[in-house]
């Protein structure tokens, strides 16, 4: 990262009206472009969140940026129109010759440049919580099988989407194999988890990884089964919440120091201190029963 890059995570609470998301999701890009965002992040389910999983296959797309569907063709109007690099943080893309499933795929596009990666989310949300929610995203989605950094204005950007937040591994192939600087989170974390973990894990992100990382976040009752945690943000390098929304439909926006990342790798060498990064360490277990 060589220079200043203000980035902008969107948070809204996304019903099964497909063309209402894609509006919200188009006034409030605009609302980060016009306050100078380059990259513009787009939280999980940001097109289509039912009730059910099977309910997005009625809109899952082949990501084709040259006949687009209407999810993706928003994406590339939306990069267009603000000059912003813009990353859908999860939609559902078709899987071939699959009729239940589909990939929640993050796509990445640019101005003049049209689609330039997509990750398919790794790890699959299959909870049964005591008191909380019941969830089962493998019945409806199928996992990726690659991780995923893109370069843009000089910034490393490692994608991934919610549930991954839980896998620290990925985050630190990100960082240490894909030289991030920013790691982005767009999710739709539950109320219930997101209570209790939601901060705790993103700021472990950035302290262990020693980089940004920006989470565009659904908030609010989806429906009657679905309600999510909300709180888009930006945690800096030293594990601090720079810029945060805890609730309601807008935009976190903030602009990404490099000096801070800089000096806070310098100052505090984790990577080159880390033992795990030729050869995992064997591991000794003692038995004492």
């Amino acid at each position: 990262m060589d220079s200043p890059v203000t980035i902008a995570a969107v948070q809204l609470c996304s019903t099964d009206d497909l063309r209402g998301n894609l509006a919200t999701c188009r006034r409030l890009g605009e609302e980060a472009g016009a306050a100078g965002a380059q990259v513009i992040v787009l939280p999980e389910c940001f097109a289509f969140l039912g009730a059910k999983e099977g309910d997005k296959m009625a809109h899952a797309e082949v990501i084709d940026a040259a006949r687009p569907g209407p999810i993706m063709e928003s994406l590339l109007d939306l990069a267009e129109h603000t000059g912003a690099v813009v990353i859908g943080g999860g939609m559902p893309e078709t899987v071939p010759g699959d009729t239940r499933r589909a990939y929640n795929t993050a796509v990445v596009v640019a101005p003049g440049k049209g689609m330039v990666g997509r990750y398919r989310k790794l790890h699959l949300f299959d909870v049964d919580i005591p008191g909380g929610a019941t969830l089962r995203e493998s019945d409806g989605t199928a996992a990726g099988e690659a991780a995923l950094v893109v370069a843009a204005h000089g910034l490393r950007m490692g994608v991934s989407i919610c549930y991954d937040v839980r896998f620290p591994e990925l985050y630190r192939r990100l960082w240490r194999e894909g030289g991030a600087d920013v790691l982005l989170v767009p999710a739709a974390f539950t109320a219930h988890t997101g209570a209790a973990h939601w901060h705790l894990l993103l700021r472990a992100r950035a302290v262990e990884d020693q980089s940004y990382v920006v989470a565009a976040a659904q908030w609010g009752q989806h429906n009657e089964k679905r309600r999510s945690f909300g709180h888009s943000l930006v945690v800096d390098p030293w594990g601090t919440v720079v810029a945060e929304r805890a609730e309601g439909d807008g935009i976190v926006i903030h602009t990404l120091d490099p000096e801070l990342l800089a000096r806070t790798r310098r100052n505090m060498p984790c990577g080159a201190h880390a033992v795990t990064l030729g050869a995992p360490p064997p591991i000794t277990v003692v038995a004492l029963d």
